[in-house]
């Protein structure tokens, strides 16, 4: 898997974001939330991270990012 880094927690946190040159996904690290948020509606076999909200324009920038490698069928 050949990863583009973006952009990680301008306030230094753990959370980071990646687009997958191979396939134009998005790789997210964030804090895993905890099991009492109710916010977090996690899937079987899944775990539902949080990212601050400071963590929105770099988000979007991987969304471009991914756009622009021509993988994405929409």
């Amino acid at each position: 898997m050949r990863l583009h880094f973006i952009g990680a927690d301008p306030l230094g946190g753990p959370a980071m974001v990646w687009v997958n040159l191979d396939t134009g996904g998005i790789i997210v690290k964030g804090l895993k939330a905890l099991p009492e948020d109710l916010r977090a509606a996690p899937l079987p076999g899944t775990e539902a991270i949080e990212l601050p909200d400071r963590m929105k324009p770099i988000l979007l920038e991987a969304a471009e990012f991914s756009r622009s490698l021509g993988l994405d069928p929409d």
